[in-house]
């Protein structure tokens, strides 16, 4: 039985070795496998070469239709053009999951990294914000530039540095922090002054009297996202256009009457304020 390895091989009726457990089938040929693996990889190189070079000409023709649609072109042929391609919401979803072109990397840019990085910052959030009425937190702004970047993603560091620059750039828009802590990108015709006009108008109306809004019926009236509303509905308490409401159900904001209140004559009611308006609301609702 020692000497079971000097015995000869047992063949099959073809003439060919049987393998036993743990033994390498030594038949097969090399080149052959070779030959079939370097032709699978030369065709998956050629689909991919080919596949890169449409999705260049994709990308160049995206960067054309965002600067057209950042125009503002009303032409009549511009005009045509856009309903052929779909509706101007449409394009913007399209263009955003494209991503950016060429983005600004450290090995590009260099020393320069941080100011190419907020001019092409500056650039890009301009449909974003257009759609978000003119302001946007600036974690969604975060989010939504990386994926544009694609692989090249950027820190929270490098993104504060290049909105910080903007002070030093003619761009449209700006970096603003609200008391509450929240950093926001907005554009800069987007005026403090005339949202808490808005808001003063909302507040005022009969049924906003009586039961005051939510940062969600502010959204709606401001036309931004209700994160949003809220920093102003806030920000419009502080100055003290409002007055607020705590309860289980959420916050509630009301307008401030105290400034038509006597304090030496409570119960006198200025004819035409807004504290005959409130008593006048409050009457009505009984």
């Amino acid at each position: 039985m020692a000497g079971n390895w000097l015995l000869p091989a047992e063949t099959t009726t073809s003439g060919r070795p049987v393998l036993r457990p743990g033994e390498v089938e030594s038949s097969l040929q090399p080149s052959e496998m070779w030959e079939s693996t370097d032709k699978s990889l030369q065709d998956a190189f050629q689909d991919l070469n080919a596949l890169m070079n449409k999705a260049k000409e994709m990308v160049a023709l995206a960067e054309k239709m965002r600067q057209k649609l950042l125009s503002g072109s009303t032409s009549q042929a511009n005009a045509a053009n856009d309903e052929e391609m779909g509706s101007k919401e449409e394009m913007q979803d399209w263009l955003l999951s494209v991503g950016i072109v060429s983005p600004v990397t450290k090995e590009s840019a260099g020393a320069l990294y941080h100011q190419e990085l907020s001019r092409q910052l500056a650039d890009f959030v301009k449909i974003p914000l257009e759609r978000a009425g003119g302001i946007m937190n600036l974690i969604d702004i975060y989010c939504l530039f990386n994926r544009a970047r694609g692989t090249e993603l950027i820190s929270p560091d490098d993104l504060l540095r290049a909105c910080s620059l903007w002070e030093k750039f003619n761009v449209p828009v700006m970096l603003k922090k609200f008391e509450s802590g929240v950093m926001v990108i907005q554009n800069k015709s987007h005026s403090d002054e005339e949202v808490f006009s808005r808001i003063k108008s909302l507040v005022q109306k009969p049924d906003a009297l009586k039961t005051g809004v939510s940062a969600t019926d502010a959204a709606r009236t401001l036309g931004i996202a209700p994160a949003m509303a809220k920093e102003h509905l806030l920000a419009a308490e502080s100055k003290g256009f409002l007055c607020r409401d705590v309860s289980p159900d959420g916050f509630r904001f009301y307008i401030n009457i105290f400034h038509d209140i006597d304090p030496n004559d409570a119960y006198l009611v200025k004819e035409y304020g807004i504290y005959d308006a409130w008593i006048r609301a409050a009457i009505a609702s009984r």
